[in-house]
């Protein structure tokens, strides 16, 4: 609890008594700078000369009063740094040579600028109770809060100064500490690559980098999985369990993306959504290749670079399937010509959709209650490339649908009956059987069909057991990428009921 009513007044030369705090979490400059470089930094990066403006027209409000903090036998300010700035400029305009003429006509407007060179401040007991107070004010909801960085830098800072992450979380209970040293230690992670283009590492070190943008990445769970990233559920602290040339390539994409617009807290809204989805598969595809490269396998990566190249414009690749029609195929030149000026192009096809290399799990949460077993199989089925591992994804899907079934069963209480000429073991058969029964005495309707079509191929056979059966056990039998995606789109939604709490 802070308890500002005990706190030393004091009544203090802003040009002579108090120092601006080199440490500010609002500076990027380093620390032991002459006090002229803070002043022509809060001008420069932060709106001080606003502050200038509103005290020539309305005057020195004082319901606020700076704080300040004895430090090596000087007063330092540790919170109202700006407002600090403004008044020392005033008296002195040469302090912000950018913004001196400006400072200068606004202080020849006041009817007595010397009358604002004293003011009252109060002393900060330590710096324990004055850090407690600028988080409360910045980090917290009582006052605009500071950009992501800059209140992740705040932490940062206290860390960098010895403090452990147990220590802030324990000093600042009313505050998501834990969520600020997340966020610190992921920008420390992209900050420190050797980015092969310097220009990259100085945006990210930028202190108005968009670390919102980063966040809806990091903030997904998929996300960490696939780039190698632990966040420690008690502190916040993170870890990086990939290799580092892994860990380079992703982020200089990442970096460069945001840089340049391709990402935005808008185009990733939601982990749900079409962009995201594609985005996430681009950043597999990417990582597949870095692995194909890092292989001794022999190939060459122009080979691999066919099937797991991924543009973050949304080029589709060309396959078997395509006959060599990408989905910015233009029209053939004998087309073009045979219309007439005025309609070329009307009916021009619309680009085909994009074909997913990978299976999107979103959309299927495992319940605790299930076997470690399921949730590992989701997280394998959402990493694996169908376009380069179809029989293995068709194979594993198998896997997961009988898996999955029992797992529900055994939840339930529910015993899955084998057929009279089966013994010892509950196969898959069986358990379509008895999820179509199931689903009928729940009256779920709309999964039984579905469940039908797996059992036995009466509408097709892609997706069925038959076909999952014959790719497993037939050695002349094999899948292709579309099998894949329209068993998928089968099983699917029977899935989600399966899975559903």
């Amino acid at each position: 609890m802070i308890d500002m009513s005990t706190w030393e007044e004091l009544v203090v030369d802003v040009v002579n008594d108090i120092k601006l705090d080199p440490r500010n979490v609002r500076l990027d400059i380093p620390e032991g700078v002459p006090e002229s470089d803070i002043v022509q930094d809060l001008f420069s990066n932060e709106k001080a000369l606003s502050l200038v403006e509103g005290i020539a027209k309305v005057g020195l409000l004082t319901h606020e009063v700076p704080i300040v903090l004895e430090r090596d036998g000087q007063l330092i300010v540790v919170e109202g740094n700006r407002r600090v700035a403004a008044l020392k400029a005033i008296q002195n305009p040469y302090l912000a040579p950018d913004h001196q003429a400006r400072i200068r006509k606004l202080a020849q407007s006041m009817p007595d600028r010397a009358a604002i060179r004293r003011i009252t401040v109060k002393r900060a007991p330590s710096q324990d109770d004055a850090d407690q107070l600028v988080a409360a004010l910045h980090t917290g909801n009582q006052r605009v809060a500071w950009g992501p960085a800059r209140q992740a830098a705040f932490f940062q800072a206290q860390l960098d100064a010895g403090k452990s992450s147990e220590e802030l979380i324990a000093q600042y209970p009313t505050i998501d500490v834990r969520k600020f040293i997340t966020r610190s230690k992921i920008l420390e992670l992209f900050r420190n690559v050797n980015y092969d283009d310097p220009s990259l590492g100085d945006y990210a070190r930028k202190r108005r980098f968009p670390v919102s943008t980063l966040a809806r990445l990091y903030e997904n769970e998929k996300f960490l999985d696939l780039v190698g990233v632990q966040i420690q559920n008690g502190t916040g602290e993170v870890s990086l369990v990939s290799s580092a040339g892994l860990f380079k390539r992703v982020a200089t994409k990442i970096v460069s993306d945001i840089r340049d617009g391709v990402i935005n807290t808008r185009t990733l809204n939601k982990t749900s959504s079409d962009r995201y989805v594609e985005y996430m598969d681009d950043l597999r595809d990417l990582l597949d290749k870095h692995r194909d490269d890092e292989s001794a396998s022999g190939e060459s990566a122009s080979t691999h670079s066919d099937t797991s190249n991924s543009s973050a414009k949304g080029n589709r690749r060309s396959g078997p399937d395509d006959q060599g029609q990408g989905p910015h195929a233009r029209d053939g030149a004998d087309v073009g010509a045979s219309r007439g000026s005025n309609d070329a192009g009307r009916d021009k096809p619309k680009p085909l959709p994009r074909k997913r290399n990978y299976l999107n799990t979103d959309n299927l949460t495992v319940p605790a209650s299930f076997p470690a077993s399921i949730h590992e199989i989701v997280r394998e089925l959402s990493a694996i490339n169908i376009q380069r591992f179809p029989n293995a994804t068709l194979d594993l899907l198998r896997t997961f649908l009988e898996k999955t079934i029992k797992a529900h069963a055994e939840v339930l209480g529910e015993e899955i009956k084998k057929s009279s000429n089966e013994q010892g073991f509950v196969y898959l058969s069986n358990c379509l059987v008895w999820l179509e029964q199931h689903f009928k005495s729940n009256g779920q309707t709309a999964f039984i069909q579905p469940v039908q079509k797996i059992r036995g191929g009466r509408y097709g056979f892609v997706g069925s057991k038959a076909q999952l059966d014959a790719t497993n056990h037939n050695q002349h039998i094999f899948a292709t990428p579309d099998d894949v995606r329209e068993c998928w789109a089968t099983i699917e939604g029977v899935m989600k009921a399966v899975l559903k709490p």
